[in-house]
This record gives structure tokens, sequence and C-alpha cells, in this order.
């Protein structure tokens, strides 16, 4: 949202570990340098530390981008693979086809494939995130690969990257064989008071910023204050101040904004363990949330947990107009009224529409009262998307709304209103035809009857037949990602997401263990149960109608419904 208003081309503070925005400090650079020597000069195992959020990832990215031509390379993002799910995981990270599958003729392609690389003078090296999270088992299976060598030269360099509780969990005795073979540790600290200076201003300029930082440097002092040199936690702080200056059109931050940032990150902190504690007591049981909170936290790093328990970012409270330099006055936005009581069934809609029904700001309206089905209590700033984005040159404006109270967009196009009661959530839809169309938002279904919200919040019923009849088959539908599933449908399942969408497949009873390693059939035939069970196409592929519906079970209560949907 506020990208333009800052005038920049991208999103600065993502939390996504592009290493485009790796900042070259020297402890970086130094980190960067030493790996690189070690995987050049075949040096076998090594070791990167660092604690949560300090940027690990983002640096193994930036190593792989530095890699000579002649480095192949395989980064592991799974942590819970077992020994040969993590030996196939490799092979085909580096593409070598599997002959066989038991781990004796996994083994056997691999060190082929690594002593014909050796012979033809090109060096192979396999990064494992989230290292200390990695059973034992798989981490002795890794000592094994280590062991792959020749007289001379190691055959496969290894990179743990992790955690300090990684070096804990070498000591223990039955890893201290693995712990002895590492050659090279490195050790990523939080950065300086300087260099948390210098990461915003170079994020800001990567993301292009063409003029003056908009951060004072009291503003950056406090940001350094707060997240003591914590790239992530910068990036969350520096983020939420942004939008923060947006909605208050200040095109200066000073620490008022940033202190105002804070206090709303901490609210959402506190909003997640409140949250937390009411499921618990909700659910009767604590076993099943204690489940669900360690798979977000061990898939999402803990980001997601609070998600999960149907937390809502509360509304960021700003500092007074006097303490914020630059704010310009704007209006107020008028809030839809109140839903009415429910008026008698209305015959079907005819297609024709209604001129001069539909209020100037009609899709804004809906808008609005969509977001706070999620419990979003904020009105949308001036300049929002106000008519139904029909080119694809407006969805990204749809996108940009949801994603700023930490929620997805997605348009369906095509769709059947059959899909819309299977996918379970309430949608934004568009009644009639030409000029006459007419945005709604679907609230729920009972029976055989459609209720409906108007841009001016009032209730509209229309029976199912006529519904369709008129609909022109186009959804917009707001929702929540709790595990970052891909609503893409040309996105890559990529074995991080398989993992994480075959421990949901198999929470909710459509997969047996153990787990698959990637997009195999078995995986597919457990989609395919939860598709008939939801009521979708039995097509085997997870693409945005399968991951809104299992969205919508993933969430449970928390999510609002439509009602009446299938069965999960």
């Amino acid at each position: 949202m506020y990208e333009a208003f800052f005038s920049l081309e991208d999103a600065p503070f993502v939390l996504t570990p592009d290493p485009r925005f790796l900042l070259r400090s020297k402890g970086h650079h130094e980190i960067l340098g030493t790996l690189l020597y070690g995987i050049t000069s075949q040096k076998g195992l090594m070791a990167l530390i660092g604690e949560v959020g300090t940027g690990k990832t983002t640096l193994c990215r930036a190593l792989l981008r530095e890699l000579p031509k002649d480095v192949q390379s395989a980064l592991v993002l799974n942590p819970h693979l077992s020994d040969i799910e993590l030996v196939g995981t490799i092979l085909d990270d580096l593409g070598i086809e599997r002959r066989g599958s038991t781990k004796g003729e996994l083994m056997t392609a691999l060190s082929q494939h690594l002593l014909a690389a050796g012979s033809e003078g090109k060096t192979v090296v396999v990064i494992l995130d989230e290292a200390q999270q990695v059973s034992v088992e798989a981490l002795e299976q890794i000592r094994i690969l280590s062991t792959l060598e020749t007289a001379t030269r190691k055959l496969l360099q290894i990179v743990l990257s992790g955690q300090p509780e990684l070096e804990e969990k070498l000591k223990q005795r039955e890893l201290r064989q693995l712990d002895q073979r590492i050659g090279i540790r490195c050790y990523l600290k939080p950065l300086s008071r300087k260099d948390t200076f210098r990461y915003v201003e170079h994020r800001m300029r990567i993301a292009g910023l063409p003029g003056a930082l908009p951060f004072t440097r009291a503003a950056m002092a406090r940001i350094y204050a707060h997240s003591r040199g914590i790239p992530r936690v910068i990036n969350m702080v520096c983020d939420r101040a942004l939008m923060a200056a947006y909605s208050a059109r200040a095109r200066e931050i000073a620490p008022a904004l940033v202190k105002a940032a804070i206090k709303n990150l901490e609210g959402e902190s506190r909003g997640r363990r409140r949250g937390a504690r009411a499921a618990r007591a909700s659910w009767g049981s604590g076993r099943a949330l204690v489940a669900a909170g360690v798979l977000a936290a061990v898939l999402l790093g803990g980001a997601a947990a609070g998600y999960w328990t149907g937390w809502a970012p509360p509304l960021l409270q700003l500092p007074g107009r006097s303490d914020i330099p630059g704010a310009a006055a704007r209006p107020p936005v008028a809030a839809p009224r109140p839903a009415a009581a429910p008026p008698a069934a209305q015959p079907a809609p005819s297609g024709r529409g209604q001129r001069g029904a539909v209020p100037p700001d009609g899709m804004k309206s809906l808008l609005v009262q969509a977001l706070r089905l999620w419990g979003v209590n904020e009105e949308m700033p001036d300049g929002v998307v106000s008519a139904w984005p029909v080119d694809a040159a407006r969805i990204p404006d749809m996108v940009a709304i949801a994603a700023r109270y930490q929620l997805s967009a997605t348009l369906l196009s095509e769709t059947t209103l059959a899909e819309l009661r299977a996918i379970g959530l309430p949608a934004l839809v568009r009644i009639g035809a030409g000029e006459g169309a007419r945005p709604l938002l679907l609230r729920r279904i009972e029976g055989d009857t459609a209720v409906l919200a108007t841009p001016t919040g009032e209730e509209t019923r229309f029976a199912l037949d006529g519904l369709e009849a008129a609909w022109n088959l186009e959804a917009w539908i707001i929702w929540r990602n709790i595990d970052l599933l891909p609503a893409d449908p040309n996105q890559e399942l990529t074995p991080t997401v398989v993992a994480t969408l075959a421990l949901r497949l198999q929470k909710l009873g459509h997969l047996n263990p153990p787990l698959p390693a990637g997009n195999t059939e078995r995986f597919q035939q457990a989609v395919r149960r939860f598709q008939r069970a939801t009521g979708l196409k039995e097509d085997g592929i997870v693409g945005p109608r399968t991951t809104l519906a299992l969205s919508r079970v993933i969430g449970g209560r928390f999510n609002p419904t439509i009602g009446e949907t299938p069965p999960r």
C-alpha cells in the first residue's frame, strides 16, 4: 500500500530471504568469504550459527548466488526429513536420477555422481537450513555423507545452518563424531547500531527509493534500540512504521511513528498469547493446540502460530497529528451502515441491474465489511480500489490491501456457486452485467437461499438458482494464509510446501504416515481425498480452490464461513 506513496518499486521490508536485500556488513562479508573458501577448497563440513531472525537463510541464498559456475548446489529447507528422505531430497535437488528406493541404492547413486563430478573438476555443496531441528538420525546421515571422500579431497561439501541450539545438539554423545568433523564454524551476530542505519537505507534504496530517506536518524535510533540489530525485527518495525506514515500521509518518519509501530507489534504479540489461551480453554484438551502450535512454529518460524489461534491485528494506534511531521489533513472515510434485519426473500436478480443503486465507493465499503469479518476494524484510506477490479492491473491493489492486515486476497474466475460452497469462505461477487452490474458480499447460505450484504451494509436474499444465473462467475475471497500455501496455480510445489500440506492432510485424516518427500502420487491421492470430502473437483492439484478450502478447514472456528460447508 505504501510503495507508491514513497515512490518505491518494491516492498523494502518483506520477511522473505531475498538475497538482493542482504547488507554486506563486515561480518556478513567475512562469513561469505569464509564459506566460499571452505566450499571451493573442499573443507567438507561447515556450520553457520546465528540467533533467530539474524538472516541466516538470506545469507545462504546469497552464498548460492556467489558460487562459481563449476559448483553444483542443493538447498534443503525442510528439516523434518528422515535419513532416507534427506538423501532422496539431495538427489532430487542435484538433478540425479533415483536408482532404487532403499537408502543403500540412493547412497550409491549419490556416490557415483560425486565421483563423476570430482573427476570433472566440479564441486558439490549441500546447504541444510534450520539444522537445529534436524533429527539425530538425519544428522548421523549427514556425518556419513561427509565421509564420502577420496585420498585427497572431500567429495561433498556440507553447510549446516542453524540457531545456537544446533551447537547444543551437537554436544550429544551420539553426535560427537559429526561435531568433530566440522572444520569451519561461522557465527552470524546482530547488526551494530551503525550497520542498522545502513541496513534500513540499503533496503529502501534496493526497493527503488529515489530521494531522501523518510526515517529520521532519531527514528532509526529508536528502531535499533528496540530491535537490538536483529534484521527480522528491524523489518517488522520499519514495515509497520511505513504503513503508519502512509495512513497519516506523513512523508517523514519521526520517533513518534516508530513508537506507534512498536506498540502495535507488541499488542499483536499479546493478542497472540491471549488467543492461544482462549483456544486452549475452548478446545478442552491442550494436546491438539500444542500440536498445532508446534507445527506452525516449526514450519513457519513461529510467525504464523498466532494466525492459527484466529488472531487478527489490532488497529494501529497512531500518535496525535501534531506529533507527525509532514502529516496532511484528510477527511475520514465514512463507515458502511450496520446490517439491517434481513428483508423478505427477493426474486432472483434479473441481470439488468439498477442504475444508481451502487454508491461510488461501493467496492470499498464491501471490502471494509469483508475485512471486519476477519477482525479488522479499520477504515480504508483514500485512494484504494472503489470499483470492481476487472483488469489485471488492479489485482495487485486488492492483494496489497489484504496484505496490510496480514491477509491474502485471491480472485477466482470461471468459478461456480458449488465451488464457493466447497471453499466455505465469504466472497465478494458481482451480480448482473454491463453498467448495471453491482458488487455484493456473500455472507452465508441458508438452505436454498443466499444472504448477501450490500455496500450500504444491508442484507439482501436471493434464491441460489437465480443467483447463479445472474452471477458473472468471478469472486474475490479474503483469507488468512496460515501456512503460506500456494494460491497461484502456476506456483511450484517446493519440498517445504509439500511437507506443510502433507502434515495438514495427515492431521485431517487424508494421508497416512510416513509423509511423502515430494509431490508424489501418494501425496496427490491425499489431495484428491480432501477434494472429494469438500466437494471440489478431484484432480489432485493444489490450486487456488483447494488452497482456500484447506485454509478454511485449518482455521476452524476462527475463520468466518458462509455456513453449510461440506465435511472435510
